[in-house]
C-alpha cells in the first residue's frame, strides 16, 4: 500500500515539476516578445533553458 502511494505522488511531483517548467518557459518567452528579442533568439533561449530564461527576464525588468 506504502508503495503505491509513494509511486502516485513520485508521478504527481514529476507532472507538477513538468508544468511548472512549461509555463515558465511561456513566461520568458513572453516577455522577451515584448522587450522586442526575434523569434529565433527567443526559441533558442526557452527551448534549450526555460527557467534560466525565465530568471533573466525577471532580473532584466526589474
Amino acid at each position: 500500500m506504502e508503495k503505491e502511494e509513494s509511486i502516485e505522488t513520485q508521478s504527481s511531483m514529476k507532472k507538477v515539476i513538468f508544468y511548472a517548467t512549461v509555463i515558465a518557459g511561456f513566461v520568458a518567452a513572453y516577455m522577451m516578445y515584448r522587450r522586442g528579442e526575434s523569434l529565433g533568439t527567443i526559441a533558442k533561449q526557452t527551448i534549450t533553458n526555460p527557467v534560466g530564461s525565465l530568471v533573466s527576464e525577471v532580473k532584466n525588468t526589474v
